[in-house]
């Protein structure tokens, strides 16, 4: 796949928007095309170019560091991945607790081959009811990239 051009990228959707996906979707089918686009942490998903993430589920695990702090995050999917704020921007009623559950929102980076959340927001006790709204609206984006992609496909290989 060749490199999209800039204007592409900033004409995307995706890119100017708060992408709800699951995790694994974004341990598997997310790639880096360019240094130039992983620099501004904008990554791939089928093609479409994704800036901004936004994920539900339990914390099942917090490091807590000198000037940072890092949770995992389990969504069910059957991947987990890392959040990673910096202490001096949260404040003790903003704390993850371990097997809350969390709405978090950032920018994706590659750490040691694996991706982390670099926090932006985070929403503690996510209600059930707002869980459910989440979830049909990942599937909902899930659904529409695949198909984008496939009709992208479909037009190259006739």
């Amino acid at each position: 796949m060749d490199t999209p051009r800039r204007r592409d990228v900033n004409k995307s959707p995706t890119y100017k928007s708060w992408m709800k996906l699951y995790i694994c979707d974004i341990t598997a089918s997310l790639v880096s095309l360019s240094l130039s686009f992983a620099s501004e942490s904008t990554y791939f998903l089928n093609g479409h170019p994704v800036r901004w993430i936004s994920i539900v589920g339990t914390v099942t695990s917090i490091d807590e560091h000198e000037k940072k702090i890092s949770f995992s995050i389990d969504d069910g999917s059957g991947q987990c991945i890392n959040a990673v704020a910096w202490r001096d921007s949260m404040t003790g009623k903003d704390m993850p607790r371990l097997h809350s559950t969390v709405k978090a929102r950032g920018e994706l980076e590659l750490y040691h081959d694996a991706w982390q959340l670099k926090l932006i927001s985070l929403e503690l006790d996510v209600s059930l009811e707002a869980q459910v709204k989440f979830w049909d609206e990942a599937n909902e984006n899930h659904a529409r990239l695949a198909k984008t992609n496939a009709r992208k496909r479909s037009k190259h290989t006739v």
